[in-house]
């Protein structure tokens, strides 16, 4: 039988690597591939040495040290078993995971609303760009629905039938809007920037061009009970895209692969919570936002699912995020 002394020799510097993984695991880092692969047979291998620590009589400190890795690595290799469960996902992982992801957060509101209001305010001094940009078909369909003479609800109903195909028809408009941001975002990100831009753009014109020769108010009406839903899941949507983007620029000691595989799972919680906002959106879009309500119950619903909508986003905090 060897003595201590011979054991922790013989042993610690697989134990200082198990250590050292675990200081990783607790600062929410992920692993190389290389330490990942090697944390199974760690753990099995001192779940045995904690074994024979205690039958050899090795004394309580390393046997207390041996078994605390053993707790800290089964925590990590087990704990993301109910990170798929609906509540914990939409109360914990996705406001967690927005938490992690502000500064691209930051970056897609950016990248969205200046164009949106330069294009926007432009039309006090012509209507060229919005034209050239929204074209002859989308300034008739925006005519039809905002204009002096236009109506929302009818256009709505003769051009789809129901208020269930509306709500149809949004869901795949939105989801396509969204699903653009993202996955362009394997162009090392340079997709999801063009998208996110060209997006502020292209409701800037129909603002602009609705302001100038439509019926503004009809838009507002329209437009404000779905809108926070609808514009935070494209922000989330284009975060999940800068995202992998920044798999590939940034792979960090990986290869670009193995890095974009990883950022790729960040990326679909937050595209994950932002088909949820997607859906909520088509569904206040589809049977509400074109109704006759007041403006006062219209505008008073916008304000409380904005602010709803903001607290909900922003609150989330690093620690509750589990990692895919």
């Amino acid at each position: 039988m060897i003595s201590q002394k011979q054991f922790e020799n013989l042993n610690e510097k697989r134990w200082d690597e198990t250590t050292n993984a675990v200081s990783i695991l607790n600062t929410k880092e992920l692993l190389s591939p290389e330490q990942a692969r090697k944390i199974p047979s760690h753990f099995r291998k001192i779940c045995q040495e904690v074994g024979i620590s205690r039958e050899r009589i090795y004394g309580l400190k390393l046997t207390s040290r041996l078994n605390q890795m053993v707790m800290d690595l089964f925590h990590h290799l087990y704990r993301n078993k109910n990170r798929l469960n609906p509540v914990t996902f939409v109360t914990r992982t996705f406001p967690g995971a927005v938490k992690h992801n502000i500064p691209f957060l930051w970056i897609s509101i950016t990248l969205f609303w200046l164009p949106f209001f330069l294009l926007s305010l432009s039309g006090n001094w012509g209507l060229t760009w919005i034209q050239a940009l929204l074209g002859p078909e989308m300034m008739e369909q925006v005519d039809g629905m905002y204009g002096k003479d236009g109506s929302v609800l009818e256009y709505g109903r003769d051009t789809y039938g129901s208020d269930f195909r509306m709500f149809c028809f949004y869901i795949a408009n939105n989801v396509g809007i969204d699903f653009q941001c993202f996955a362009s975002g394997i162009l090392f990100g340079a997709g999801t920037l063009f998208y996110t831009i060209f997006n502020g753009l292209f409701m800037g014109a129909t603002f602009g061009y609705v302001r100038e020769v439509g019926d503004p108010e009809k838009l507002y009406s329209f437009v404000c009970g779905h809108a926070a839903f609808e514009l935070m899941g494209l922000h989330l949507s284009s975060v999940a895209g800068l995202r992998l983007g920044w798999g590939l620029i940034s792979p960090g000691n990986q290869s670009r692969l193995s890095s974009l595989m990883r950022n790729a799972r960040h990326s679909l919680v937050i595209l994950g919570g932002a088909a949820i906002l997607t859906f909520l959106a088509a569904c206040v879009e589809g049977f509400w936002s074109a109704h006759d309500h007041s403006l006062t119950l219209k505008y008073g619903v916008a304000i409380g699912l904005l602010v709803v909508t903001i607290i909900y986003v922003f609150s989330g905090k690093k620690e509750w995020y589990e990692r895919p």
